[in-house]
């Protein structure tokens, strides 16, 4: 039986204290606590695979034209 190795992100492991990670959670603006909910949720897991697949070339961004059907 052949194991395919499983994908995963870069992993990196910092000490940082609770205090000063609270301390930089708020002094965040909204969009900057917008994205760190979307990266720790579901959510944010299925935004990364689509932008990999983006990057990829896999698919492309619609236009304006073809969103919006204009």
């Amino acid at each position: 039986m052949v194991r395919r190795k499983e994908r995963c992100m870069p992993e990196m492991v910092i000490e940082i204290p609770i205090r000063r990670l609270a301390y930089m959670i708020n002094s965040m603006n909204n969009q900057d606590l917008e994205t760190l909910y979307m990266f720790l949720t579901e959510e944010g897991s299925e935004l990364i695979e689509r932008n990999k697949d983006l990057e990829l070339k896999k698919v492309k961004y619609m236009s304006e034209e073809e969103v919006f059907d204009v």
